[in-house]
C-alpha cells in the first residue's frame, strides 16, 4: 500500500516515484493518462485471457488487492483529491478530512464492480481532476491545507496523486503478470 502520508522530498520505497521530480505540467499529464494506461492494460487481458474477469476479482495473496479493487481505490483517491485541491485553493489552510482507504475496499464493495464501471470512475475522477489542475496559476501550487499527517501544499497532494496511479497501475501489472498464460495471438511469423 502506498503512503498517503508522503511529503516533499519523498522518494517512495516500493516504486521508486521521487516527488521532487514531478512538476506541475507532469502531474496534469499523468493524471490525464491514467484512464488509457488502466484501460489498455484491461484491455489486453481480456483478449488474452478467457477467465479475465476472474482474474481481476483475485487476490493473489493475504493483504493485497485484486487488480479491481486497485483500479476501483485509485479511482476514489483521485475523486478525492480534486475537490480537495479546489479547497486549498479557495480556503486558507483547510482542515481536510481522512478516510481509511482499507476500510473503503470492503465497505464499497470494490470487487463486486464491473470492470467497465470501476474505468468509467477513474475516467471521471482524472478528468475532474485534470480541469482542476488546469485552473491552477503559479501561486495556486504552493498553497497549503492542514491534514492529520500535518500540512502538505497543493503541488504535494497533486503529487500523492500522480504516485497512487503510477504506483498501483504497476501493482497491477505485477499481480496479473503470474495469472496469465501466454498464448500467441498468430502462428505467422
Amino acid at each position: 500500500m502506498t503512503s498517503f502520508t508522503a511529503g516533499t522530498g519523498y522518494v517512495c520505497p516500493e516504486c521508486g516515484l521521487d516527488y521532487e521530480t514531478v512538476k506541475p505540467l507532469d502531474t496534469i499529464r499523468a493524471v490525464r493518462s491514467y484512464p488509457y494506461r488502466y484501460r489498455t492494460l484491461f484491455k489486453e487481458l481480456y483478449q488474452q485471457e478467457p477467465d479475465a474477469e476472474g482474474i481481476m476479482r483475485r487476490r493473489p495473496a493475504e493483504g493485497t488487492w485484486s487488480a479491481l479493487e486497485y483500479t476501483a481505490h485509485v479511482a476514489h483517491m483521485i475523486d478525492q483529491m480534486a475537490p480537495t485541491i479546489r479547497r486549498i485553493i479557495v480556503e486558507d489552510n483547510p482542515l481536510i478530512p481522512s478516510f481509511d482507504s482499507e476500510e473503503r475496499v470492503d465497505v464499497e464493495g470494490y470487487n463486486d464492480l464491473e470492470i467497465t464501471e470501476a474505468l468509467a470512475r477513474l475516467e471521471s475522477a482524472c478528468a475532474d481532476m485534470g480541469m482542476t489542475l488546469d485552473c491552477l496559476s503559479a501561486e495556486d501550487w504552493a498553497r497549503t491545507g492542514q491534514f492529520t499527517f500535518g500540512e502538505r501544499d497543493a503541488l504535494t497532494m497533486t503529487r500523492n496523486a500522480v504516485h497512487e496511479g503510477s504506483h498501483h497501475l504497476r501493482d497491477i501489472e505485477h499481480i496479473l503478470e503470474p495469472m496469465r498464460t501466454y498464448k500467441p495471438e498468430s502462428d505467422a511469423w
